[in-house]
């Protein structure tokens, strides 16, 4: 069952509700009035005539008869007199001959009720002259003693009551009709008010099934700030989160594509050449003193630097897929760089390269972080200082004490870095001089395992390049 259905079948059940029980009430409502009305004018219709009867006390049956009949004719009354014992003392209705022939009407509801509270009333219909009456009975205090009216004990009046039924059938057939007009007209706004409420709902399903089609620059009109515009909205919100993350993933794929074949490519160049050599070898170089030792040193050499890529792809997988654990803690820092400076001295040298170390840091001074991979970050930026710098080159590592930390530098005099490298440099297997970095055994992760690691500690890596005159690497750690 559609919506809009749903919400006019709603209101259409609460109109008929409220209309049917609108129409009850008044009904009743209206019925009481009348009958309230219609007792009080009884009652005092026959404090009236009890006034007239006591006019003049001297009269006998046969003239209290005829004025009750007198009296009951002007006024369209029905007029019955009563004495204490229920006995019909004269009926305005009834010839006095067969005024005996009367049932007793002590147990009468009106008197019984006029008995307790001095008037009564009751509704029902007479089998004395077949018509529906109002009764009205009202005790008659302090009789008149030595006359007619000593006996009289209860005057009662009735009405014919078909003309107030009259007149509240004709309200309810009024009530009905405008009921029914009222029902109409509520189902005719029902059914605009659900249309106006479900016609955003469908536009909403529309686009929400040409999203489903995949048709993703499908948008919804969001027109109001109410609890649909919020669903459009949150919808739009939510395909345009869908857009980016499809857009990631399709540049997840292709770096994952790239990084495979780039994988692929450096496992099998180091593969190939130990493979190239001890086939070499095997085939009978090893007999040659000439050329065997140094094929096994190349072989060697490609084999080691298998390894290291095997552990710089290990180590970025780690990193990226959150696996690599941090140990923080606090050291020193300057102790930290001298050990790194005395490791790199002699390599440097061998590189014909001058290694200088200046710290602008106190002895004391500590800084906070995971001292085994800011090591590692050590050893990449260093190695590279030297391997990518001139002949007589130098490369100095610093340390000075900034706003918000320490900040660690590795300057060379260098081949310096293109602008247009630069913003690449971090990317995994991205080389500048590619030649020149697979001849010195680069494996093309360090610098992105620097990144990872920098950005694992909530600092940043910078870069300061010119070509020809060299670079400067430098990241802040916290102090400790």
């Amino acid at each position: 069952m559609k919506i809009q259905t749903k919400i006019t079948l709603t209101y259409v059940m609460i109109a008929v509700l409220i209309v049917t029980a609108l129409g009850i009430f008044t009904s009743l409502w209206m019925e009481s009035y009348f009958k309230d009305r219609m007792v009080s004018e009884l009652s005092r219709q026959s404090d009236l005539v009890l006034y007239i009867l006591q006019e003049d006390s001297t009269r006998n049956f046969t003239q209290v008869d005829g004025l009750v009949k007198q009296v009951g004719g002007l006024e369209h009354l029905r007029i019955t007199l009563i004495d204490g014992k229920g006995n019909v003392l004269a009926d305005s209705e009834v010839p006095l001959q067969e005024i005996d022939e009367i049932k007793n009407h002590l147990d009468r509801p009106e008197v019984q009720e006029a008995k307790r509270t001095g008037i009564g009333h009751n509704i029902r219909h007479s089998a004395t002259v077949d018509r529906d009456f109002l009764y009205v009975a009202k005790e008659v205090r302090k009789p008149q003693v030595n006359s007619l009216f000593e006996y009289l004990n209860y005057i009662r009046l009735s009405a014919p009551y078909e003309q107030v039924q009259r007149q509240i059938d004709q309200i309810r057939s009024i009530i009905i009709v405008t009921g029914f007009g009222v029902l109409l007209a509520i189902i005719f706004v029902s059914i605009l008010v659900s249309r106006w409420i479900t016609y955003p709902m469908a536009k909403i399903a529309g686009g929400v099934e040409r999203i489903r089609a995949g048709n993703l620059d499908a948008r919804l009109a969001v027109k109001s700030n109410d609890e649909i515009g919020l669903t459009a909205k949150a919808i739009n919100e939510l395909v345009d989160k869908l857009k980016a993350d499809i857009v990631q993933l399709k540049k997840l794929e292709q770096v994952r594509s790239q990084f495979l074949g780039n994988v692929s490519h450096e496992l099998r160049t180091p593969i190939f050449s130990a493979q190239g050599y001890l086939e070499t070898l095997q085939d009978g170089a090893i007999n040659d003193t000439t050329v065997n030792r140094s094929f096994i040193e190349k072989a060697q050499d490609n084999l080691n630097r298998l390894r290291s890529l095997l552990e710089d792809l290990i180590n970025i997988s780690q990193i990226e897929s959150g696996e690599m654990k941090m140990s923080f803690r606090i050291f020193n820092i300057n102790e930290f760089l001298e050990s790194a400076f005395k490791e790199f001295k002699s390599f440097a040298v061998n590189r014909n390269v001058t290694l200088r170390l200046r710290l602008d840091t106190k002895a004391e001074d500590e800084v906070f972080g995971d001292h085994e991979r800011l090591r590692q970050v050590l050893n990449n930026l260093l190695s590279n200082a030297i391997n990518y710098n001139k002949p007589g080159g130098e490369v100095v590592l610093s340390s000075e004490r900034i706003a918000g930390g320490i900040q660690i530098s590795v300057k060379d005099t260098g081949l310096g870095i293109p602008p247009e490298h630069i913003s690449r440099i971090f990317e995994r297997f991205y080389r500048v001089d590619s030649d020149r970095s697979r001849a010195l055994g680069g494996t093309g992760l360090g610098l992105a395992i620097v990144k990872h690691i920098i950005e694992a500690h909530r600092s940043r890596i910078d870069v300061e390049s010119k070509v020809g005159e060299g670079s400067t690497f430098s990241f802040v750690l916290k102090s400790g």
